[in-house]
């Protein structure tokens, strides 16, 4: 498991696509957690946390240290440490899902619905999510229905 690696492609590739537009200040101070808020779950915090372009994501202390949780349905964030800004990429969800995803066992939690899965990330074809329970059950899940991931093991093994 290298959660960091996967972190520091994120970071490099939200970088390389927002340099051009954006000047990094040298003082400024990466958030270091923040409070997630959802409409229908309970409030959570997130450690080390990264914006992308549909999704929150960061380390989760419910679970285990090594957990990473990426959230898609959320009303809003409030950072913990005052006079920070947020780490962000320019990084969809489904394309973190294709680069380091696939293949790796996911507790998946869908939208307007209390159901959680456990199981394993197949592919993804277009909007389409693939995903195979321990049960040996196929679902067909439009990535936008998907309320969040929570991850144990990433491959940094980009599938791109």
């Amino acid at each position: 498991m290298n959660i960091d690696a996967l972190l520091e492609d994120l970071e490099a590739e939200g970088y390389f696509a927002s340099s051009n537009n954006e000047e990094v200040k040298d003082s400024e101070t990466i958030c270091k957690q923040v409070l997630v808020i959802r409409e229908s779950l309970t409030d959570l915090y997130l450690s080390l946390p990264l914006l992308g372009k549909d999704f929150m994501a960061g380390f989760v202390n419910k679970y285990s240290k090594s957990t990473w949780m990426i959230i898609q349905d959320y009303v809003f964030l409030q950072p913990q440490d005052v006079g920070t800004s947020l780490q962000s990429t320019k990084i969809s969800f489904k394309r973190v899902v294709q680069a380091h995803l696939i293949g790796a066992s996911v507790k998946l939690g869908l939208r307007n619905t209390s159901s959680e899965h456990l199981g394993y990330i197949i592919r993804v074809s277009g909007s389409i999510l693939e995903f195979v329970t321990f049960e040996a059950k196929t679902f067909w899940i439009p990535l936008d229905s998907v309320s969040y991931l929570v991850v144990e093991k990433i491959n940094t093994q980009t599938n791109l």
